[in-house]
């Protein structure tokens, strides 16, 4: 493959893959690569909620046991999502390797190519010199090698057994032997490159089709997510009084039970998230007469619009043992607003792996294209990549002095060393622009601490 084909051979191996993942779950009822049955507590059933209606203490255990399934649901999710990321980064790392191997190849034939124009011309001339001492009398060995043919390696060996030969046709012999031994060397390059090219290929493909897996499985999940959320909130509601829609709110925010692998001591300090407080006795409800008993957690508000480039950053200062930079990047306004307006009129569309638009995207797809067209370039599709940019640049900012228009990445553990497996754009008042996962589309939302690195990039300074 050349390299002109390998970024659409990406793309076409990753729909290939996909469209056949899915197809096989269809055909089958349900795929080998779903996640398995949601595991979690068994929530109240509708006659439990019923029966603890008007009893304050079986009330807040009915609450209870939902905010304890819907903290393990999360959690599931949690859990999916960051392996769906990690699939997506080496995907887009797998890819970049084939297209490097592609453009390596596809120089070293060049090269060999060249020297091989290099060796025949070289041999040609040798040949006429062999002409020139067969027409001085140069006796049957110089004929012989006149009529020998077009085979420049007999050609140079016959004109090597030679005698008559002065120093001009000495240099001439030299220089064609040094030009055919380089084309033996480049061709053996090649051969080299070829067999590297083939293999980084196959390591791509093998990550498409991975990277498919686990799309099909995180859009299950999710499905299924927004089915039980749908039926914890209805029964919530009835606890507490409440709008389902409320309440669905509520249990979105709930942070995942501490089933993900807990970073080790050793690793950089990522910022846990907090959770979520349980419910208390219930409280009465403002909006009824009668005391309906509710949880003590406020659900929360509808998303605040999200604050322009000047809002203030945010307060949390992560402990970390990689030194700041000397000099913090100002951002560039202009910069800014361009590429969180372009981020921002990609909400609602959906996340796909390996897009960058115009209607698909994935995570540092977005961030790329949107600082494109702020006309900066921020280290290619890759989260990893784009990381690595902008510390080679000097571009790194402490969290705690993060402003809009930075981007955030995330690690497995907050580590700075690494892999990336997300990236996202900062937009003031602790919110964030994010392709999310498979099943999520474009959205705005909190910039959640758990995984998250403790340095911004900061393209724009």
């Amino acid at each position: 493959m050349r390299p002109n084909e390998g970024r659409g051979h990406r793309a076409v191996a990753l729909a290939t893959a996909l469209a056949v993942a899915l197809s096989a779950a269809l055909v089958a009822g349900t795929s080998s690569f779903s996640s398995p049955a949601l595991a979690a507590p068994a929530p109240p059933t509708w006659d439990d909620v019923q029966a603890a209606k008007g009893d304050a203490a079986a009330t807040q255990r009915a609450v209870d046991r939902i905010v304890e399934v819907v903290a393990q649901l999360n959690g599931e999710l949690e859990q999916q999502r960051i392996a769906a990321l990690i699939a997506g980064e080496q995907l887009q790392q797998a890819t970049l390797a084939a297209e490097q191997a592609a453009q390596t190849l596809a120089a070293t034939d060049r090269r060999a190519d060249a020297a091989r124009e290099r060796a025949d011309a070289s041999a040609r001339q040798a040949g006429q010199l062999a002409a020139q001492l067969a027409r001085a009398g140069g006796g049957d060995v110089t004929v012989a090698l006149v009529l020998s043919g077009d085979d420049a390696d007999s050609l140079l060996y016959r004109l090597g057994t030679m005698s008559a030969l002065t120093s001009r046709t000495d240099a001439v012999l030299s220089a064609a032997v040094v030009d055919r031994n380089q084309v033996d060397a480049l061709t053996a390059a090649a051969e080299t490159a070829a067999v590297a090219h083939a293999a980084a290929v196959e390591a791509a493909d093998s990550a498409a089709d991975e990277a498919a897996q686990l799309a099909l499985a995180t859009e299950q999940r999710v499905a299924e997510q927004q089915v039980r959320l749908g039926e914890l909130a209805t029964l919530l509601a009835e606890l507490t009084g409440r709008s389902a829609a409320l309440e669905r709110e509520y249990l979105e925010s709930i942070a995942p039970e501490p089933s993900i692998p807990t970073p080790s001591p050793s690793a950089p300090n990522p910022q846990p998230s907090t959770p979520t407080p349980r419910p208390s006795a219930p409280a009465p409800s403002p909006s009824t007469s009668s005391p309906t008993p509710r949880p003590s957690a406020p659900a929360p508000s509808p998303s605040a619009p999200a604050p322009s480039p000047s809002s203030p950053a945010p307060s949390p200062s992560p402990t970390t043992s990689t030194p700041p930079p000397v000099s913090v990047p100002q951002p560039n306004a202009a910069a800014v607003a361009a590429a969180i307006a372009f981020a921002r009129a990609q909400l609602g569309e959906p996340y796909q792996f390996g897009a960058a638009g115009p209607n698909a995207w994935d995570c540092s797809g977005l961030t790329m294209m949107a600082y494109l067209a702020a006309g900066l370039a921020i280290g290619g599709h890759g989260a990893s990549a784009q990381y690595t940019r902008a510390a080679s640049r000097g571009l790194l900012v402490p969290w705690a002095q993060a402003q809009p228009g930075d981007l955030i990445f995330y690690s497995s553990g907050g580590s700075t060393s690494g892999s990336k497996y997300h990236v996202t754009i900062y937009i003031g008042n602790g919110q964030m622009i994010e392709a999310p996962y498979p099943g999520v589309p474009v959205r705005i939302t909190s910039a959640r601490s758990y995984d998250r690195v403790p340095f911004v990039a900061r393209p724009s300074g």
